[in-house]
């Protein structure tokens, strides 16, 4: 049985590791990270215990200051990011699913979102390739227009989006049954909207957002059959 392209995709996206681990310096009050993946400014981390720090600073793979919530512990060890919130369909379907998903826009930030224009190639017997999967994938999150200019929404909003997208990569070749993605187009978007001269018109869903969109040619292999 040949799984839906869909259900593929948002399997990959559960299995995203969305742990870092790092180490509290008591002398500047910050914890240090060789990967801080999409860790961004005003989001929460958890630690092991899953006490929850909101999130004051970041560099990226750097260090994070992040300030306690309802405890006095430090950030340190094992730290757990909010994960994506998953969603596939067409523009104008998403953005009713999505707006009706949750009021709290923190429920459903960071996005991934799958456009639902795929299309495949159907490998036959003679290879063990099961078949191509042409992808459009945008990894987003929340901008503040009003506040950020260009280069701010690329360092906020951007850049997580970019470390979550190379996440995304990473756990697709740690699965043995797709072919290693070596090569992949991204496009960036400071601002994720329709645009004119005059700037943004119109976003694309109904939220200030800021990421990237992803063009992925994904190889399956097939899988033994048990039947």
């Amino acid at each position: 049985m040949i799984k839906d392209v869909a259900n593929i995709i948002e399997s990959i996206v559960n299995q995203m590791d969305n742990t870092i681990e790092g180490n509290y310096n008591s002398g500047d009050g910050k914890t240090y990270f060789c990967k801080t993946k999409w860790a961004r400014v005003g989001k929460p981390i958890y630690d092991a215990l899953n006490n929850e720090y909101l999130i004051t600073e970041v560099v990226l793979d750097d260090y994070i200051v992040a300030t306690p919530v309802g405890h006095a512990n430090d950030l340190d060890g094992v730290c757990s990011l909010v994960n994506p919130f998953w969603i596939t369909g067409t523009r104008l379907a998403t953005n009713r699913e999505w707006t009706i998903a949750s009021n709290n826009l923190m429920d459903k930030l960071p996005l991934i979102w799958m456009l639902e224009l795929m299309s495949e190639t159907i490998y036959g017997r003679g290879t063990t390739l099961e078949r191509d999967m042409e992808l459009q994938l945008f990894f987003l999150d929340e901008t503040d227009p009003a506040q950020y200019y260009t280069a701010e929404h690329r360092q906020q909003v951007v850049q997580p989006m970019q470390q979550m997208m190379i996440e995304f990569i990473d756990t697709i070749n740690r699965l043995k049954e797709f072919k290693t993605v070596e090569n992949y187009r991204i496009r960036t978007f400071s601002r994720f909207g329709t645009e004119s001269e005059q700037g943004v018109l119109e976003n694309v869903l109904d939220a200030n957002l800021s990421g990237l969109r992803l063009d992925l040619t994904l190889s399956k292999y097939k899988e033994n059959c048990k039947c």
